[in-house]
């Protein structure tokens, strides 16, 4: 089976990342807290998965430490 890749660039990663914390509904901090806290809703736990694996392609030393 051959690997299939998708090219993406910093725009459509960030505009993702901004997606997805306007789809949550929260203020990212607060977000980053519950997850941390262990608190987060299975949503809120993807989201927050979501956003640093974005923060990780996007070469961020501190993984959401916007």
């Amino acid at each position: 089976m051959t690997p299939h890749f998708i090219e993406v660039n910093r725009q459509d990663l960030d505009r993702r990342r901004r997606e997805v914390i306007e789809r949550i509904g929260l203020p990212e901090h607060e977000l980053r807290r519950r997850a941390h806290d262990h608190v987060a809703t299975p949503d809120e736990r993807d989201a927050w998965s979501e956003i640093e694996e974005i923060d990780f392609l996007l070469g961020d030393d501190e993984p959401s430490g916007r």
